[in-house]
Protein backbone atom coordinates (compact mmCIF):
# COMPACT_ATOMS: atom_id res chain seq x y z
CA UNK A 1 0.00 0.00 0.00
CA UNK A 2 1.48 3.47 -1.13
CA UNK A 3 -0.93 5.90 0.36
CA UNK A 4 -4.33 5.04 1.32
CA UNK A 5 -7.18 8.08 1.17
CA UNK A 6 -8.71 7.17 3.94
CA UNK A 7 -8.60 4.17 6.06
CA UNK A 8 -10.43 3.29 9.48
CA UNK A 9 -8.33 1.10 11.11
CA UNK A 10 -9.14 -1.13 14.79
CA UNK A 11 -5.91 -1.25 16.98
CA UNK A 12 -5.46 -4.92 18.34
CA UNK A 13 -4.53 -3.66 21.22
CA UNK A 14 -5.58 -0.55 22.14
CA UNK A 15 -2.36 2.03 21.60
CA UNK A 16 -0.73 2.49 25.17
CA UNK A 17 -2.03 5.21 26.79
CA UNK A 18 -5.18 4.94 25.14
CA UNK A 19 -6.91 2.31 25.92
CA UNK A 20 -10.18 3.48 25.83
CA UNK A 21 -9.70 4.44 21.93
CA UNK A 22 -9.53 1.50 19.34
CA UNK A 23 -11.36 2.94 16.35
CA UNK A 24 -9.22 5.27 14.37
CA UNK A 25 -8.53 6.92 10.54
CA UNK A 26 -5.81 7.08 8.64
CA UNK A 27 -5.48 9.49 5.38
CA UNK A 28 -2.68 11.56 4.24
CA UNK A 29 -1.95 14.71 5.35
CA UNK A 30 -2.94 16.96 2.19
CA UNK A 31 0.14 18.30 -0.16
CA UNK A 32 2.10 16.18 1.98
CA UNK A 33 3.58 13.00 0.47
CA UNK A 34 5.40 12.35 3.45
CA UNK A 35 2.98 12.45 6.45
CA UNK A 36 -0.11 10.61 7.43
CA UNK A 37 -2.76 11.57 9.80
CA UNK A 38 -4.33 8.80 12.88
CA UNK A 39 -7.21 10.10 14.53
CA UNK A 40 -9.99 9.20 16.27
CA UNK A 41 -13.18 10.56 16.32
CA UNK A 42 -13.12 11.91 20.23
CA UNK A 43 -9.88 10.38 21.26
CA UNK A 44 -6.60 11.20 20.19
CA UNK A 45 -4.57 12.40 17.26
CA UNK A 46 -1.03 11.53 15.84
CA UNK A 47 1.26 12.29 12.96
CA UNK A 48 2.67 9.34 11.07
CA UNK A 49 5.02 8.95 8.23
CA UNK A 50 6.90 5.91 6.78
CA UNK A 51 9.88 4.88 8.09
CA UNK A 52 11.25 4.62 4.20
CA UNK A 53 10.87 8.39 4.25
CA UNK A 54 13.29 9.33 6.98
CA UNK A 55 15.58 6.31 7.66
CA UNK A 56 16.24 4.22 4.57
CA UNK A 57 18.23 1.64 7.28
CA UNK A 58 15.15 1.12 9.26
CA UNK A 59 14.16 -2.59 10.14
CA UNK A 60 11.53 -4.00 12.11
CA UNK A 61 12.10 -7.45 13.61
CA UNK A 62 8.08 -8.30 14.14
CA UNK A 63 6.92 -11.01 16.30
CA UNK A 64 4.37 -13.42 15.08
CA UNK A 65 1.67 -12.74 18.16
CA UNK A 66 1.73 -8.90 16.41
CA UNK A 67 0.96 -10.27 12.47
CA UNK A 68 -1.46 -12.40 14.47
CA UNK A 69 -3.20 -9.32 16.02
CA UNK A 70 -3.70 -7.85 12.97
CA UNK A 71 -4.28 -11.02 11.14
CA UNK A 72 -1.64 -10.74 8.85
CA UNK A 73 0.34 -14.04 8.73
CA UNK A 74 2.45 -15.05 5.59
CA UNK A 75 2.01 -11.32 4.76
CA UNK A 76 3.85 -8.00 5.47
CA UNK A 77 2.13 -5.31 6.91
CA UNK A 78 2.72 -1.45 6.05
CA UNK A 79 4.73 0.22 8.82
CA UNK A 80 3.99 3.51 9.96
CA UNK A 81 6.19 6.33 12.93
CA UNK A 82 4.11 8.16 15.46
CA UNK A 83 5.65 11.60 15.11
CA UNK A 84 6.13 14.39 17.87
CA UNK A 85 5.96 17.81 16.10
CA UNK A 86 7.13 20.43 18.88
CA UNK A 87 7.32 23.87 18.38
CA UNK A 88 10.64 23.96 16.30
CA UNK A 89 9.28 22.24 13.09
CA UNK A 90 13.44 21.01 12.50
CA UNK A 91 13.50 19.11 15.97
CA UNK A 92 10.48 16.84 14.75
CA UNK A 93 11.62 13.46 15.82
CA UNK A 94 9.82 10.18 14.92
CA UNK A 95 10.08 6.70 17.87
CA UNK A 96 11.55 3.89 16.05
CA UNK A 97 11.19 1.91 18.99
CA UNK A 98 7.43 1.06 18.54
CA UNK A 99 6.04 1.47 14.90
CA UNK A 100 2.53 0.79 14.02
CA UNK A 101 1.94 -2.30 11.88
CA UNK A 102 -1.05 -1.83 9.64
CA UNK A 103 -2.90 -4.73 7.58
CA UNK A 104 -4.87 -2.44 5.40
CA UNK A 105 -7.05 -5.45 3.92
CA UNK A 106 -8.63 -6.22 7.59
CA UNK A 107 -8.51 -2.66 8.52
CA UNK A 108 -6.23 -3.75 11.39
CA UNK A 109 -3.54 -2.04 13.25
CA UNK A 110 -1.31 -3.13 16.42
CA UNK A 111 2.06 -0.79 18.07
CA UNK A 112 4.91 -3.46 18.15
CA UNK A 113 7.89 -2.41 20.67
CA UNK A 114 11.14 -3.29 19.84
CA UNK A 115 12.30 -3.78 23.78
CA UNK A 116 15.89 -5.46 22.63
CA UNK A 117 16.71 -2.72 19.49
CA UNK A 118 19.19 -0.16 19.21
CA UNK A 119 16.02 2.21 18.74
CA UNK A 120 14.29 4.62 20.75
CA UNK A 121 11.22 6.59 21.09
CA UNK A 122 13.50 9.75 19.65
CA UNK A 123 15.17 9.45 16.00
CA UNK A 124 15.55 13.41 14.71
CA UNK A 125 13.71 13.13 11.14
CA UNK A 126 16.45 15.68 9.75
CA UNK A 127 19.82 15.49 10.56
CA UNK A 128 21.67 18.13 12.93
CA UNK A 129 22.43 20.33 9.91
CA UNK A 130 19.23 20.54 8.65
CA UNK A 131 18.01 21.06 11.48
CA UNK A 132 19.61 24.38 12.14
CA UNK A 133 18.61 25.64 8.41
CA UNK A 134 15.01 24.94 8.55
CA UNK A 135 11.69 25.47 10.81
Amino acid sequence: MTKPSKLTLTMTPPLMGFEDTTTYTLQPLPDNACFFTLEAQDGPSFILTKPHFFFPDYRVQVKQSDLANIKAEGTEPDVYLIVTVPEKVSDMSANLMAPLLVNAQKGLACQHVMHDSPYSTRHYLFPPEKRRHCG
